[in-house]
């Protein structure tokens, strides 16, 4: 009989040992039949057999310097053996989260080195490549790191005078934390805000004077001061849009305002001595002397061994990265001695977590040189001061704003690049948050242009694995998603195609839930990531481990656990391999994106996630663009918007604004005379001071010819030279029109099945996934024409030809899903042979249930009895013994059943295994069959099943936390585990074992 569609067979989804396959029935081709064999085809080779450079990598944590080489060797050992292709070294303390550990070897000690070198010659040996995290903790900083070359905030004070007199005298100096009054969330280390001001080592940039009248910004306008200056404290919740929105909203001028012109602002420096005393002669009339310096902000590195800790670089010059090199750097790559460039690959930026530098010594000379005019009339502003007009004050503090941007981009993130380049390392930036960086005024795009491996982060959500755990009514701190997406995935991948980078990196998985994640409860977020772009997964976290310490021994207060010592360890190569098999295809060729968004030219600017704009609708795919990119990169050819390094776009999508730099529009003509279609809205005026007010008048003018008489109402389109201008059209027909319809269409009005493009010479790679935790069926439509599609399957490496139809410039698969199941959808340029089965997923009928008793045997070094009797299959958690109720670790039911069906040639047969906590390995009369992690629990047993009595062996797993719940109850001394995470003994047991129902099923 046929049973629920729920249980239809996933076929492309038969799991395996490793990067392996099983035999292949008829009609199913596995990944090592002749299509892996043809000659050339590079693709498919490396699907089969991805290479070590798209494998995944973990960050490597050193905590406290509790190491040694027996440790070192056996997790290097472990990571090669199970599929992991890099390591990120950090060394830190303790104390994340409570997790305190025993300190052990003195950081850059005798004793530290020569366990650093034997980590650097191990990975050598095993061909592991490594990276180091370029600090101690985090973000970068040390001991000699002075405060001059600290992160700064921007101080003033006030003078009175009354002239016409000579003054002579030290003016008064700043408050500790004037214009700081509404900070919250200081960095680095709280009781550093409210220091004494001699102990911040304050610092003079200016002074200027101008006569007294001027009228500060008022009302509902100077809410908006913190953030025009850079001075709003934010959490790293803070949402994109909010971010920018208030630095966007303009100034207008008010009645009661009073400004002081630019011209009448006198700047006083050259009078001013370094203890601060002026010698002035003041003119007649009263006027203010507003003195303009700097501080430190106190910030120091999180959880650094104190040998290692100190202030945070400066963000905004390259004096703290430079010094950063010549200490830290200089340790570490004289230790790493031949194998630099070659195991040891690079240096790495972790998260910029530092609060909101805002100033540095040279930064008037650097607003000269990025801004092109004299920033001192204007310094008045940043206190509140109306200079010229509130616009004019307004165009000032943009100025300002990209200034620091350009200061961290290129202070920072250019120079950190340019020093590794230097010694024959890469960089790699995580560089635009999301934590803190809704606190700085940094352009994300330009900052993870800067590094050879631009990289982001995502969480789990503390209930992501439960039903409604990720709803868009949860905060972001309960679901870390912002409607369904990653943070900052979307911005990390539009920096790594508009930058020309192979890999998007992403630090994977970190969470506060200990011990309760396992490969099946990672893939969904995986998937996610990698359909935003992501082809890197760079696993948080593993903590290095001593064999002598224990299990699950001393870790880290937040991140996955993922090392030798989690209870599924010796089963997780099933995942890495599908990593790796994803990775490689989606770091293959180009992303195929129709739209490029600018995202416009100021500061703060940071990419929100990936969402569905109304205007451009579902099945379309897009990056973001930021104005270094567009000025610099961008071209046309044959229409497309294109870059050097082989993107290409239909449309340029200009910002919902009528401010543009002269400079962005007259490249905006230049690509539409070209043969560009932009959308947008006509430009009114520059958004900066350069050259104001004429450039306004430039603006116009060039606005003028491009647009002509398009307004955006009764005009939506004008054509200017090969190209077109587009104004209030929505973007779906626009590209509908020019013949491009969706990319990628499906038929499940309730489902949501998520893709990324890739193209290669070879082939078009879809990647197709679940976003569900439910099965849907669907038709996929692609837009590909003249080719035969494949299914390729990350899970189990099968690659099979696909059953479809054609009709126009679309290809129609009906596709099945499992729960959160994702596919390969690949057309070649080969075309594959005609499927052998007439359609794609064909469905099961169960052919019998294994019921009846099962032998379970246990680890009794564990606490659990050598062998119980399962009269049925049942959770562990609900029987009465004690060692079962609360062991954690491998069991393996044993099962003799006699099946008295017929193995045919071309049948299929598979095992289901229905429910598994939480994962299992499968072998059938002694043959081994695969490990099943991921829905749909399924595993091929063609091959091994045999007429009449069988014996059936599968290994389970399942988490640590009901064994350390027990032990939490326990003395010290009779607990069987160790380690520094805090349980509580009251805490729910986790579901655990085999539950079933386990079925044999066939294809009839």
């Amino acid at each position: 009989m046929n049973i629920d569609r729920r249980k239809f067979l996933q076929l492309g989804s038969l799991t395996t040992l490793s990067l392996g396959v099983n035999a292949a029935a008829p009609g199913f081709l596995s990944s090592g039949s002749m299509f892996a064999a043809a000659a050339g085809d590079d693709v498919r080779r490396g699907f089969s057999n991805p290479p070590d450079d798209v494998k995944a990598c973990c960050y490597w944590w050193w905590f406290n310097g509790l190491i040694n080489k027996e440790g070192i060797t056996r997790d290097l050992e472990e990571f090669r053996a199970k599929g992991i292709g890099g390591v990120l070294l950090v060394n830190t303390s303790d104390g994340l989260g409570g997790a305190r550990m025993p300190k052990g070897v003195p950081l850059f000690g005798e004793e530290w080195k020569a366990l650093y070198r034997h980590a650097i010659q191990e990975a050598k040996r095993l061909d592991i490549e490594v990276g180091v995290n370029f600090s101690a903790g985090w973000c970068m900083g040390g001991p000699w790191i002075p405060p001059q070359h600290a992160g700064r905030w921007v101080l003033q004070s006030e003078t009175t005078v009354k002239g016409p007199m000579k003054f002579s005298g030290k003016l008064p100096l700043p408050g500790n934390r004037a214009g700081y009054d509404h900070v919250f969330n200081p960095p680095g280390f709280k009781e550093y805000i409210d220091l004494p001001l001699e102990q911040l080592d304050y610092r003079d940039t200016a002074v200027v004077a101008f006569p007294r009248g001027a009228s500060k910004i008022t009302g509902e306008r100077a809410k908006l001061i913190p953030a025009k200056t850079n001075r709003k404290d934010a959490s790293n919740f803070i949402k994109a849009k909010d971010l920018m929105g208030p630095v966007l909203a303009p100034w207008q001028a008010a009645p009661e305002d009073k400004p002081v012109p630019a011209a009448q602002v006198i700047d006083l420096t050259g009078k001013l001595t370094a203890d601060g005393h002026l010698d002035w002669d003041v003119p007649e009339g009263e006027w203010v002397i507003v003195r303009t310096g700097h501080r430190m902000t106190g910030s120091k590195l999180m959880i650094a061994p104190p040998e290692a800790n100190g202030l945070s670089v400066g963000w905004l010059s390259s004096e703290g990265v430079e010094l950063q090199f010549k200490h830290l750097g200089k340790i570490l790559l004289e230790e790493a001695g031949p194998l630099n460039s070659n195991t040891l690959r690079y240096f790495c930026d972790d998260s910029f977590e530092d609060g909101f530098p805002n100033w540095t010594e040279k930064i008037l000379e650097k607003f000269r040189e990025y801004r092109g005019y004299d920033a001192a009339p204007y310094l008045p502003v940043l206190a509140g001061y109306i200079v010229t007009s509130a616009e004019v004050s307004d165009r000032f503090l943009h100025d300002y704003r990209k200034t620091v941007a350009d200061c961290m981009a290129d202070g920072h993130y250019r120079r950190f690049a340019e020093l590794c380049h230097e010694h024959g390392l890469q960089v790699q930036n995580e560089a635009a948050g999301p934590s803190r960086s809704g606190t700085m005024c940094m352009d994300g795009l330009k900052n993870l242009g800067r590094s050879d491996r631009p990289m982001g982060e995502f969480w789990l959500g503390l209930k992501h694995d439960e039903a409604g755990g990720l709803d868009d009514n949860l905060s972001y701190g309960v679901s870390r998603l912002e409607f369904g997406q990653n943070k900052v995935t979307k911005m990390t991948a539009s920096a790594a195609h508009i930058y020309g980078r192979k890999t998007a990196s992403a630090e994977a998985f970190t969470a506060f839930r200990h011990w309760n994640d396992y490969p099946g409860s990672l893939k969904q977020s995986a998937d996610r990531a990698f359909c935003e772009g992501i082809n890197r997964i760079v696993i948080h976290t593993s903590t290095a481990t001593r064999p002598q310490d224990g299990k699950p021994g001393y870790e880290y207060g937040a991140g996955t656990h993922f090392n030798p010592n989690v209870t599924w360890w010796n089963k997780s190569g099933a995942f890495l391999s599908y990593i790796a098999r994803c990775q490689y295809l989606l770091q293959a060729g180009k992303f195929v994106a129709d739209v490029l968004y600018y995202n416009g030219d100021w500061a703060p600017n940071i990419v929100g996630p990936k969402h569905t704009d109304p205007s451009l609708g579902k099945g379309y795919d897009y990056d973001v663009c930021n104005a270094e990119v567009l000025l610099q990169r961008l071209a046309v050819k044959n229409k497309r918007l294109v870059l050097p390094d082989g993107m290409s776009y239909r449309l340029l999508v200009l910002p919902d604004t009528t401010r543009m730099p002269v400079e962005v529009l007259q490249k905006i003509k230049e690509l539409v005379q070209q043969g560009a279609t932009v959308v947008g809205p006509r430009p009114e005026q520059d958004p900066g001071l350069k050259n104001y007010p004429a450039c306004d008048g430039t603006v116009k003018k060039l606005a003028a010819e491009v647009w002509g008489n398009c307004d955006g109402q009764q005009v939506k389109q004008h054509n200017f030279g090969k190209g077109k201008i587009c104004w209030n059209t929505p973007l779906r027909e626009i590209l509908q029109k020019d013949g491009a319809g969706p990319d990628f269409e499906h038929s499940g009005t309730a489902a949501f099945i998520d893709f990324i493009h890739r193209t290669t010479p070879e082939a078009e790679i879809y990647f197709v996934a679940n976003r569900h935790n439910r099965p849907e069926r669907v038709d996929c439509k692609f837009r590909i024409r003249g080719r035969r599609p494949e299914i390729w399957d990350p899970v189990s490496g099968e690659m099979r030809p696909a059953v479809y139809s054609t009709a126009g410039s679309q290809v129609t698969l009906a596709m099945d899903f499992a729960p959160f199941q994702s596919f390969f959808v690949i057309f070649p340029q080969q075309a594959p042979k005609k499927p052998w089965q007439p359609v794609n997923f064909p469905e099961l009928s169960k052919l019998m249930d294994i019921e009846g008793g099962w032998k379970v045997k246990f680890d009794t070094a564990w606490g659990g009895p050598a062998e119980a009797d399962f009269p049925s299959l049942q959770d562990w958690t609900q029987r009465p013994e004690d060692g079962i109720k609360h062991y954690s670790g491998t069991a393996t039911y044993i099962k003799q059943f006699t099946f008295s069906g017929t193995v045919q040639r071309g049948k299929k047969l598979v095992l289901d295994l229905g429910v598994v906590k939480n994962i299992a390995e499968v072998r059938l009369n002694g043959k081994p069959l695969g490990i099943v992690w991921t829905a749909p629990w399924q595993v091929d047993i063609t091959s091994a099943i045999q007429p009449g009595n069988n014996l059936l062996e599968i290994e389970v797993v399942n988490l640590w936390p009901n064994r350390l719940i027990k032990d939490a109850a326990l003395p010290p001394e009779q607990r069987l585990t160790h380690t520094n995470i805090a349980f509580k003994s009251d805490a729910p047991l986790l579901p655990s074992g085999l539950l079933g129902p386990v079925t044999i099923m066939g294809i009839q």
